[in-house]
């Protein structure tokens, strides 16, 4: 199903097209009074999307004035928008039938009609695929998150790093591949007076970054989501996805990482709010994490949730996005354990046909729950990313379906703890 289906600009060209016959709306004298309380009742309730009152209401009006094609066609719309699709045929077809309705009413009708059943169609594939694919290129002037200076202070002392302890800059080839699958029942359910849609979302995708010379940190993650999604078109949706990550780092495994993801978000007007959450368990490979100074005490549950807002302008050609979340990591040393927040701020314009340009700013502070080993205090950190992007999407032609894009991450962490000091360069 096509989640922008009903159209606000498809069902505002009906609507003024059945002013033009607004011979179709006079009543009876006798009914005249209660008849045009309940019309103007039920295009208060078609307005705000109070679909049930709606329905109602014109119901109500064409049992006393069958033949009032006004309220029939607004009805009609009513059930469209309920996915209630066969009514709405049956009823916009009646008025197209009648001989009395007028050419101009006529034309818009049958808009609203192809409307009506390129949407049925939509609601009724059960099952939709889509592959995607990726290929890039990397320069990356940080590959192994090396301290910006080879001086490392502990207390009073100066430390000289050993050859190949701080930065290493190397390329990468980058390789990206996906399947998701969504699954529509065609199944729906009052809620209140609105209609909801479920459905259930599933994905697989492989990750893999290969540097150059630096293969000690090629990266590779392949992961899996379901879960079920719940949508009530212009108002809100929610969903919850189970999701598992199996990590290799330097070709060998690194990690077992699952998820669980709820959120839910409230639209209105160009824009919307989104209140999300995540629990993930972090399990490392045992030949890893049982190694003399392996990964065991980085084991543990994150916890990450907050709100994100977002909105539209200039008819859509521009979003913008804040947000920011709590966060926690409870290890099983204390050492590896943090609290703090994060916060965000991103901005997408659509600079041309097919292209778009977009920015993101975010900021990290998290505090250590217990002293590092050597430095006698706990970590303190507070990290600032800064990402620029440009990307093209194909529309014709031979790279049809295809997009090009480029983007420039700059990540500066800085600490109480010299040796976790780093910045770092990522051209995409």
């Amino acid at each position: 199903m096509d989640m922008t289906h009903n159209k606000p600009g498809v069902l505002r060209a009906v609507l003024s097209g059945l002013i033009l016959g607004a011979g179709c709306i006079a009543f009876t004298p006798a009914v005249a009074d209660d008849a045009e309380d309940s019309f103007k009742k039920g295009m208060e309730a078609l307005e705000d999307d109070r679909l049930q009152s709606a329905i109602e209401a014109f119901n109500s009006i064409l049992a006393n004035e069958p033949l009032l094609h006004r309220a029939r066609l607004e009805l009609a719309v009513a059930y469209y928008r309920a996915f209630r699709y066969d009514e709405a045929k049956k009823l916009a077809q009646e008025v197209l039938d009648d001989p009395t309705t007028p050419p101009e009413v006529r034309v818009t009708i049958l808009a609203f009609l192809g409307q009506v059943k390129k949407d049925e169609a939509s609601f009724a594939k059960r099952h939709e695929v889509k592959p995607s694919v990726s290929v890039g290129y990397m320069y990356d002037s940080n590959v192994n998150v090396g301290p910006s200076s080879d001086i490392v202070e502990i207390g009073s002392q100066r430390l000289t790093l050993t050859p190949g302890s701080g930065e290493r800059t190397d390329n990468a080839l980058v390789l990206g591949a996906g399947l998701a699958h969504r699954y529509q029942p065609g199944k729906t359910f009052n809620f209140g007076e609105r209609t909801a849609v479920f459905l259930w979302q599933s994905d697989v995708g492989l990750y893999h970054r290969e540097y150059n010379s630096e293969t000690d940190f090629n990266l590779s993650v392949l992961s899996a989501s379901t879960g079920p999604a719940w949508v009530v078109l212009r108002h809100w949706r929610a969903n919850i996805a189970a999701r598992a990550e199996y990590i290799w780092l330097g070709n060998t495994k690194l990690a077992l990482f699952s998820s669980l993801a709820p959120a839910v978000t409230w639209q209105f007007q160009d824009g919307e709010l989104t209140w999300d959450a995540t629990a993930t368990d972090r399990n490392y490979m045992d030949d890893r994490a049982t190694a003399a100074g392996g990964d065991s005490g980085r084991e543990g549950t994150y916890w990450a949730t907050g709100p994100s807002l977002g909105r539209y302008f200039q008819q859509r050609k521009v979003a913008a996005q804040v947000g920011a979340r709590f966060i926690n990591f409870d290890a099983n040393e204390d050492r590896f354990g943090y609290d703090g927040y994060e916060a965000y701020a991103g901005v997408n314009v659509k600079a041309w046909p097919g292209g778009s340009v977009d920015g993101r700013a975010s900021y990290r502070d998290v505090e250590y729950e217990d002293i590092e080993p050597g430095f006698g205090v706990a970590r303190d950190e507070k990290e600032r990313r800064l990402l620029f992007g440009i990307r093209h999407e194909f529309k014709d032609g031979q790279l049809d379906k295809w997009s090009l894009g480029g983007s420039l991450q700059y990540t500066d962490n800085e600490s109480n703890i010299s040796i976790y000091d780093y910045d770092r360069r990522q051209f995409m």
